[in-house]
């Protein structure tokens, strides 16, 4: 994210969502940092709920999903390099300096899909900041009657059949439920947790 910089970030506003662009800034900490005014709706909405989800590609099939955790930075050292990278942004609120405010992701979860040519996924999910990841929605249970119906109808060949056991191999997974509608004992053999 630290590369691509200018990404569409959404809060909370009361019953809705809210978006706009936001350019982060990966500092020579590893953390990633963005600035606002605080005379903006969106400094408002991240001090009642301070949560941001954001969703950008990256060299066009790379998706890069994140949901985290946000909370303001005080530190003069990090000021300093932040606005050395955003001279521009300085001289933009020049008059009124103590407006601005950053902003560091501290936690959260999300995802690398990477879409392939051939229409094949690989995707991988992560956490950070004391965050947890997001489990994936469906899991073939012990239960399973190995019939293989999955398997057959699994549009990213996903699914695996090893030493007489299915499982989902969850790196190839679409996590769009298609085993899960034709699974026809599905209430023992798989499970379908939504993530919350």
């Amino acid at each position: 994210i630290g590369k691509i910089r200018f990404i569409p970030a959404a809060t909370k506003k009361g019953d809705s969502v809210d978006i706009r662009i936001l350019d982060f800034n990966q500092l020579s900490d590893g953390q990633l940092y963005f600035m606002t005014s605080k005379g903006k709706p969106v400094y408002k909405q991240l001090t009642d709920e301070p949560f941001l989800a954001i969703n950008t590609l990256y060299k066009e099939r790379y998706s890069i999903r994140l949901n985290t955790r946000v909370e303001e930075n005080h530190d003069p050292e990090i000021w300093e390099e932040f606005f050395s990278l955003n001279p521009g942004t300085m001289e933009m609120y020049r008059k009124d300096p103590d407006i601005m405010i950053i902003f560091k992701l501290v936690s959260g979860e999300g995802e690398l899909f990477h879409l392939y040519a051939n229409d094949r996924i690989k995707r991988a999910r992560f956490a950070f900041g004391g965050g947890k990841t997001r489990p994936f929605t469906y899991k073939i249970l012990d239960g399973c009657l190995a019939c293989g119906i999955c398997m057959d109808n699994c549009v990213e060949g996903a699914i695996r059949h090893e030493n007489g056991r299915y499982f989902i191999s969850e790196v190839d997974c679409d996590d769009c439920g298609i085993c899960y509608r034709k699974c026809p004992t599905r209430e023992t053999s798989m499970s379908k947790t939504f993530y919350e």
